[in-house]
Order: C-alpha cells, then structure tokens, then sequence
C-alpha cells in the first residue's frame, strides 16, 4: 500500500497554504509530518480526503484515484474540531468506523460487533462503552476517535495532531498502538508536534513549510540543520526548535 502525493497545492482566501506538496507514504511505516504552526500539515491531510479543493496536485493509493479507495483510508481530525455535546455514547462513535463495510439499512452483524469491541479494547474503553462522549477526559476522547478508525479496519490511517491535549499515559499507548499497525502493515501519517519523540514513531519524515523543506528516513533528515530550515520562519511554532530541543537534551 503506497499513498502518493504529487504537487498538491491549496490556497485559502488568495493565500497559498500548501504549495507543490509531493511525497510516498508505504505500508509498513508511519510517516510523520512535521513543521511550525500554519505551515500546512493539516491541510495536506484535508486535501488528501477531499475535504479542501486543492488548485492542483493527484492523490493515489496503489496507483488508483482516491475516491475508489476511499472507504481503505481511515482519517482522524483534530480533536478540538467535534462537537463533544452530541448525545452520543462512546461505542456509537466507534461503531461509525463500520459504516463502509454495511449496505444501507442494514443492521450490524457479528463481524461489525467483533470489529467495535476488539478496537474498544485495544484502546482500553471497553468498560467505559456506555458512557457519553462529552463526559470522557482528553485522552478518553482521543483514544475514542483511534477505535473508530481500527473499526473501520482501515489499511491506510491519517491522523492529525493525535496527541495534542492528552495525558502522557496516552500518548505512550497510541504511539505504540501506530507502530504496532504499521509493523502490521498499515500505512499510518500522522501530523505531529512533539519532536522529543518524532524519532521513536516515526520511520519517515516529511518537513513542511509551506512547501517541503526536506523528506526521507528520519535518521536522515531528522537534524539540526534540516529542522531550523523548517522552523525559520517561525522559530518558536510548535514550542521548540530544533536548537532548543537539542538544548533540552543536553548536546
């Protein structure tokens, strides 16, 4: 599985936010997108589902456009983006996940409960099932919106900024559960903002201003040098620097 991206560009109100974006993601790794704040990470995975018309730019997994293989991409949006209020019970939002694999009308079937209570407790919810989505904490939640897409049996996940306002336990459990899938064969991109642990989850990175400062295996673009490139234009975005977080690591 190979979600490829190639010249996508998206403009807001007459300004650009992403311009000729191209890059693989492949099966088997999590690719990590990184860059300041309104460099345009979330709207590469926005334009990836369709959610914004790009001006240019193709999206294919396997070579075929995304719209046929649109129920295989499981897509996770910021948390703050929901509406926690909806009188909806935590095994409701996971049993979403299911929708692509039911013909309209038709009632869950064993495979779909199976499917909902293996992904509520690969997240640790099962007990908390029953319990309404507005009552849950930041971390309940996130891990909530994980089981909806490991419902949904997707073999291509996106997730935008997955770890933003959660508690550290986790942080520690989703992270593992990426690699844990991408081991598996899943093609996982995240959008993320923590580079002390970029390095530990990611495979691949791709640098993002506005356009692509730099992309490939993290143990190579993952420097100093490549990550102040990044992060010139606004040095502070994302609570650090690459200098600041070699800093904070004593080097």
């Amino acid at each position: 599985m190979t979600l490829t991206v190639r010249d996508l560009s998206v403009t807001y109100h007459n300004r650009p936010a992403i311009h000729s974006v191209a890059f693989d993601a492949l099966s088997g790794s999590v690719t990590g997108i990184i860059g300041p704040n309104g460099a345009g990470k979330s709207t590469v995975l926005k334009a990836v589902m369709g959610l914004v018309r790009p001006d240019t730019g193709t999206v294919r997994v396997d070579g075929l456009p995304i719209d046929r293989v649109r129920d295989t991409i499981a897509y996770l949006p910021q948390r703050l983006a929901l509406d926690w209020e909806y009188p909806a019970q935590v095994r409701d939002v996971v049993a979403m996940g299911r929708h692509a694999h039911r013909r309209f009308g038709r009632r869950r079937g064993r495979a779909d409960h199976d499917a909902i209570a293996s992904a509520l407790d690969r997240v640790g919810l099962s007990e908390l099932a029953t319990r309404h989505i507005g009552e849950l904490s930041g971390g309940q939640q996130q891990r909530m919106l994980v089981a909806r897409a490991l419902a949904q049996e997707a073999s291509t996940l996106l997730l935008d900024e997955p770890f933003v306002g959660v508690d550290a336990a986790t942080v520690a459990l989703l992270s593992t559960l990426l690699m844990s899938l991408a081991a598996d064969g899943a093609c996982v991109v995240v959008v993320h903002h923590d580079l002390a642990t970029t390095a530990q989850m990611c495979d691949h990175l791709v640098l993002l201003n506005q356009r692509i400062v730099s992309q490939g295996p993290t143990a190579r673009v993952f420097t100093s040098e490549w990550l102040d490139r990044t992060y010139a234009v606004d040095p502070g975005a994302s609570g650090t620097t690459a200098s600041s977080w070699q800093a904070g690591r004593g080097s």
